[in-house]
């Protein structure tokens, strides 16, 4: 699929308003690369190689997240009592990283793992506790997971969601604002904001709730979100055979590779060096990440409280009713990424088609060598209509979390 190179300083230039609708459904396009030379990639880029302390840039249920400026990692490190969680998280990662790898046609992406360290391992530990930002709350060592950084949104998306959503007043110290650099955005296609509802007086881009009608507003491209998130969700369903429950999609970008500078400067080293590397090494891992050439991605995250099943046909089929209602359960508990069955509005209803039809015809394929299990992905869609049904006639209005109100 061809990708479009946006120079993301000439757009911040051309742009009166940068909220012009003309020019956003590139931006948030998934096969946009954007060039930019904001100060976090130019910092970014400039720390590569240098030893420099850890940054949190977020947190989850189980664990705290860093990172090292100019890195291409995160380390996520458990809560205390939150162990097993990020183990649970670790190989639930694995499993579905393998299965998405398998399928070419997807182009939502997931994190690489990277390693997983424990708590006993005192070498790592006794190098790295030093550069971890002290927390009395959070003792350490714990147990850690590193994984691929999942980048954020360049300078000019931002911009566009602080001009878009902010408050007037707090727009100009919202640009200003470090935290506000560390912007991923949650895609809510299953929810709306309360018409007429005030702008929040907390206005953050860190883990920024994206509701279907600010996307709308903005003209982006639902539908190729609506498509992504069937597609990784059939994945993840009947290759990977776990329910997803409480896994993010979020926006954000990934560093392309820079294949303009000699392969001997991008690694810092003479040709006498490369000849010494042993024989067929990866010299495409071990090249610099150029943080000033983004693409924008769809990116699935957060495995935790994953339930992963076992991979045996005859397993799914012997417990086929529990594990429909574990899977119809995840669909509604998580946060309101997927469009909805039963809405009022026609565009609503237009997205509901687009990610059913995409989720079979998924499942289809994944399932085509699997006779005895090709029902059940359609018994999983209409298992959802039933219950957003019963949850309407109940009076408790679309998409309602039993569990997480």
């Amino acid at each position: 699929m061809q990708q479009v190179i946006i120079d993301n300083n000439r757009l911040l230039d051309e742009l009166e308003s940068p909220a012009e609708v003309i020019s956003l459904s590139r931006l948030f396009s998934l096969r946009s690369v954007i060039s930019t030379a904001s100060s976090f990639a130019a910092f970014n880029q400039s720390q590569q190689g240098l030893e420099m302390s850890y940054q949190r840039i977020g947190f989850g249920q189980c664990g705290l997240v860093f990172t090292k400026p100019g890195s291409a990692h995160v380390v996520k490190i458990a809560r205390p009592y939150f162990s097993d969680a990020l183990w649970d998280d670790f190989l639930s990662h694995l499993r579905l990283f393998k299965a998405l790898s398998l399928h070419r046609d997807t182009q939502c992406r997931i994190p690489r793992v990277y390693s997983y360290i424990n708590k006993e391992n005192t070498a790592w530990w006794d190098a790295n506790t030093a550069v971890l930002p002290p927390n009395s709350d959070f003792p350490l060592p714990s147990q850690a997971l590193i994984t691929e950084r999942i980048l954020p949104l360049p300078k000019i998306i931002r911009h566009v969601l602080i001009d878009q959503f902010c408050p007037e007043a707090l727009r100009e110290s919202a640009k200003a604002s470090p935290l506000n650099n560390d912007c991923l955005a949650r895609i809510y296609l299953g929810r709306r904001r309360t018409p007429n509802a005030p702008p929040t007086p907390n206005f953050s881009l860190r883990n920024f709730n994206f509701c279907l009608d600010q996307m709308l507003e903005l003209g982006l491209p639902v539908q190729d979100y609506a498509r992504e998130m069937a597609t990784c969700l059939a994945i993840l369903h009947w290759h990977a055979r776990m329910d997803g429950f409480d896994i993010e999609f979020v926006l954000g970008s990934d560093a392309e590779l820079s294949y303009t500078t000699h392969v001997a400067q991008s690694l810092g080293m003479d040709v006498e060096q490369l000849e010494e590397l042993p024989k067929h090494s990866d010299i495409e891992v071990l090249q610099r990440l150029n943080f000033q050439r983004r693409v924008v991605r769809l990116w699935v995250l957060d495995f935790n409280l994953c339930n992963r099943f076992p991979m045996d046909d005859a397993f799914i089929l012997e417990h086929e009713e529990e594990i429909l209602s574990q899977l119809v359960l995840a669909f509604f508990e998580n946060d309101p990424y997927y469009p909805l069955p039963l809405m009022e509005t026609n565009l609503d209803r237009q997205l509901w088609s687009i990610f059913r039809q995409q989720y079979e015809e998924k499942a289809a394929e994944i399932l085509s060598a699997s006779e005895a299990l090709k029902h059940l992905p359609l018994k999983f869609l209409d298992a959802c209509v039933e219950r957003e049904q019963r949850k309407l006639e109940m009076g408790l209005g679309h998409g309602h979390r039993d569990f997480k109100g």
